[in-house]
C-alpha cells in the first residue's frame, strides 16, 4: 500500500488521456482558497467536476455561482470561463470527449485562453 504525497508535493495539474475510450480527462487541484483558473473557452462542450472543495463561477465575464463538491458544471463550447477556489484543497476534473484528436493536438483544439486574445 502506498501513502500520499504530503500536500506541498503533489502535482496542481494531473492529465489522464485514454485514447480508445476518447476521453481526456484534465485535474486541477487549488491547494489555496483564492487560487483560480484563468479564463479560457473551449472548441466543445464538457464537464467540470468538482470533487472536493468549492468553486466561484463566472462564464463570459458574469457570475454564475458557487458550487460545493460533489457537483459537474457543465460548460458550453465557446464560452469563456474561470473557477476560484472558495476552499484549501479544491479538486476539480474538467471530462473532454477528444472527438478524435491525438494527444498532442489536444490543448491546441479544447484550450483558447483568453488573456491572448485568440
Amino acid at each position: 500500500m502506498s501513502e500520499a504525497l504530503p500536500v506541498a508535493e503533489q502535482p496542481e495539474l494531473v492529465e489522464i488521456y485514454d485514447d480508445a475510450d476518447g476521453i481526456y480527462i484534465r485535474q486541477i487541484q487549488l491547494k489555496k482558497q483564492g487560487y483560480g483558473v484563468p479564463g479560457h473557452k473551449h472548441t466543445y462542450d464538457h464537464t467540470s467536476m468538482l470533487a472536493t472543495g468549492a468553486v466561484r463561477a463566472w462564464r463570459d465575464d458574469k457570475f454564475i455561482g458557487d458550487f460545493v463538491a460533489p457537483t459537474g458544471i457543465k460548460i458550453l463550447a465557446g464560452c469563456f470561463h474561470k473557477f476560484v477556489a472558495l476552499e484549501d484543497n479544491t479538486v476539480m476534473y474538467c471530462i473532454h470527449n477528444t472527438h478524435g484528436l491525438p494527444k498532442e493536438a489536444l490543448e491546441d483544439e479544447l484550450v483558447i485562453e483568453k488573456n491572448t486574445g485568440n
